[in-house]
């Protein structure tokens, strides 16, 4: 392995917040795989994907593509990537809350586009972001960003992704 792989990426600090934000999504992932394996009923699980797309992913997602659209151009491939990923998870979680059939098998496939979504702009779009965008547009956008930016929770109950059968 080399060296470059064993040492996590340094993160410029104007997309801190929103890499921070990576790891609560994450374990939303998390927490609906478990919730599939406890058998949860869809009712909770519906109810969960609505309240964190309203606390914290809807205005993640607003966010991201407010500071895209501050640093790169709307012909960019990963921009029109970013805006393409971010459409159909919210077309996802449309049908996850509007609809009754299939909802396991939406709630899949949410948990792992996100998923993967995730680690993309992990991996690719922000290193990218961080060469390709002047310096200064990018501390700019940070300290905009740090403005509008509000820390969210996730505090839902009943907490259905602990498996209480000991």
């Amino acid at each position: 392995m080399e060296k470059s792989e064993k040492n996590p990426q340094k993160r410029d600090k104007s997309l801190v917040p929103l890499s921070r934000e990576h790891h609560f999504s994450l374990l939303f992932c998390w927490k609906l795989r478990q919730g599939l394996k406890n058998g949860t009923g869809p009712e909770v699980m519906r109810g969960y994907v609505r309240y964190f797309w309203e606390n914290n992913l809807k205005e993640h997602f607003e966010e991201e593509e407010w500071l895209l659209k501050r640093l790169l151009p709307a012909s960019d491939a990963l921009y029109i990537r970013i805006m393409e990923e971010h459409r159909l998870l919210r077309e996802i979680i449309h049908l996850v809350n509007t609809g009754d059939r299939q909802i396991n098998e939406l709630l899949q496939t949410l948990q792992q586009d996100l998923n993967d979504h995730i680690r993309w702009e992990e991996r690719e779009l922000f290193p990218y972001m961080q060469a390709a965008a002047n310096s200064d547009d990018l501390e700019l956008a940070g300290k905009l960003l740090e403005h509008r930016h509000t820390v969210r929770t996730d505090d839902f109950t009943p907490e259905f992704w602990v498996n209480r059968k000991n």
